[in-house]
């Protein structure tokens, strides 16, 4: 890409910062569940686990964004793939370290080498990693490889996502068979797509008014989560890789245009929380365990505050994700980009998920 900036949307990192929320209230409701009847929380944050649906729209149209200019011109690689590798892999490997300490004590048996290499790497194999969550960050490998084939070839590229997209969409509804590559076929991977598609339809001016896209996106999100609450569709199925997928494109597309057409006031709370959201991602289970443990050593009965209980748990890992993202992520950002050989732009709105995962 070339030597300018690209402009910061804050809307799009507050964004990040809702779907971080969303999947930490997910994963306390349910951890909290496990050991008493907390079926209100659940019920009510079930909808939460569509925040990898929106980390992955997201990327998708981030990285198109960021990175637009750089299709096609195969002497960009080098920058993009430091980029990505600088953005995703650190961190994660303190996470992943962090993970590998706490389990050798009591599952010291599931740490082989193998899995841990596989775990580091990140390669789209059917086990999961080691950190739980990190499967998402497999499927964002394969997209990261994706779009390299577009840097390298537009013809390739677009060859790749098209194939990509066709075959999601055959095996999703069952007119191709599962080849036992969950990573490779997944419905989560076309959300990228919906990012990209996104991203094109802001960079070529097809969305005139983007408040009112954005307005009637959110409205359509809601819909899908209370549809899922009630129980009228499967939150964890192909068709609602879809549900969510489409309006949450529609959102980020309505947001980005709103927020360019003028200055506007985005909250910085759920941005702060945004350009975090990476750190509460990787970290926010380890801070739901440790708070769960000091709220067994209090002796508060549990059941008769729940809403308490969640409320710790809840602030616990925001709190580790927080700590994390000020005192490991920042500064090793800001080590690694001043090792970079030649000018970058600022990538603070340029990951996912880091997705997230459910």
């Amino acid at each position: 890409m070339s030597g300018a900036r690209t402009p910061k949307l804050r809307g799009i990192q507050a964004l990040r910062g809702i779907a971080a929320l969303a999947v930490i209230a997910y994963h306390a409701a349910r951890h909290l569940g496990q050991a008493v009847d907390a079926s209100a929380i659940t019920r009510f944050t079930q909808p939460g686990h569509a925040g990898v649906d929106l980390f992955f729209v997201l990327s998708g149209f981030i990285i198109l964004h960021v990175h637009r200019q750089d299709i096609g011109r195969p002497q960009a690689l080098g920058r993009y793939a430091w980029q990505r590798f600088a953005r995703l892999l650190p961190i994660y490997w303190v996470a992943l370290a962090a993970t590998i300490a706490l389990m050798l004590p009591h599952h010291g048996s599931e740490v082989t080498l193998a899995r841990v290499a596989l775990s580091a790497s990140l390669l789209p194999v059917t086990q999961d990693p080691l950190l739980g969550v990190a499967w998402t960050l497999q499927h964002e490998m394969l997209f990261y490889a994706a779009f390299a084939l577009l840097i390298v070839s537009r013809r390739l590229g677009l060859a790749c996502l098209a194939l990509w997209l066709i075959w999601g969409l055959a095996q999703g509804i069952g007119l191709v068979p599962d080849l036992g590559l969950p990573r490779f076929a997944s419905l989560f991977n076309l959300q990228f797509l919906f990012g990209m598609g996104a991203a094109l339809a802001v960079d070529r001016g097809w969305i005139g008014r983007g408040g009112l896209l954005a307005l009637a996106a959110a409205g359509l999100l809601l819909l899908v989560g209370t549809m899922e609450v009630l129980g009228r569709i499967d939150g964890y199925g192909n068709l609602a890789r879809l549900a969510y997928g489409v309006p949450c494109a529609l959102l980020i597309a309505g947001l980005a245009v709103w927020e360019g057409q003028a200055r506007r006031r985005v909250p910085a709370l759920p941005v702060a929380l945004g350009e975090a959201s990476y750190s509460l991602y990787l970290f926010h289970l380890l801070g739901i365990g440790v708070a769960w443990q000091v709220w067994l050593r209090s002796g508060i009965d549990t059941a008769a505050h729940l809403a308490s209980c969640y409320a710790f748990l809840m602030a616990s890992a925001l709190a580790c994700g927080l700590f994390v993202h000020h005192l490991i992520e920042v500064p090793l950002l800001r080590r690694l980009r001043r090792r970079a050989k030649s000018p970058r732009e600022d990538d603070q709105n340029a990951t996912s998920t880091r997705t997230v995962s459910v």
